[in-house]
């Protein structure tokens, strides 16, 4: 999945949004689908997660997130990945959160729907999940779409209008 990925952190001042359309508690175990820097899986920590869980495929990122982790004092409530997401058991999820293209969305979603037990939550930033229909969206200038496993099929109404998956960049890279 690398070759979908580039590093686009989510803004901070859009971090809360996923958090709105699936309020965490300790008892849920949060994953973030190209992590980054960690300010996904802090956020989830911060927000009540019980765990978090980062998966990111660049060494130098997971390096800043682990010493954010160590910084902030949950070390012991965290997990970094250093792998691809295609290669990892997402079973234990009760939250996954993404902020990742509509292609990478595309080939997870077979997965997401092979190992995310039913009532876990998937936040998607910016690029909804095609054949899925959201259970709520937040947002007007970037959109956040909330599914909770199983989805439900998506008619071809609930489908992006030609060019909507791509109003944020303006195409799909």
């Amino acid at each position: 999945m690398g070759s979908f990925i580039s590093f686009v952190p989510t803004p901070f001042e859009d971090i809360d949004n996923f958090f709105k359309l699936a309020p965490v508690s300790a008892k849920d175990v949060v994953y973030d689908l190209g992590s980054g820097d960690g300010r996904l899986v802090l956020a989830a920590l911060d927000m009540g997660a019980g765990r978090a869980v980062g998966v990111e495929l660049d060494p130098t990122l997971i390096h800043r997130a682990q010493l954010r982790a160590r910084q902030n004092g949950v070390e012991d409530r965290v997990q970094f990945l250093h792998a691809d997401v295609m290669d990892v058991d997402l079973s234990p999820a009760t939250v996954v959160l993404c902020y990742l293209i509509t292609a990478a969305s595309n080939a997870l979603k077979p997965k997401f729907e092979a190992e995310l037990k039913p009532g876990t939550r998937v936040v998607m930033e910016s690029f909804p999940v095609h054949g899925w229909k959201p259970v709520e969206t937040r947002g007007e200038y970037k959109v956040f779409y909330l599914y909770c496993m199983p989805p439900e099929p998506s008619g071809p109404e609930d489908q992006p209008r030609l060019g909507e998956e791509y109003f944020n960049y303006g195409y799909e890279y």
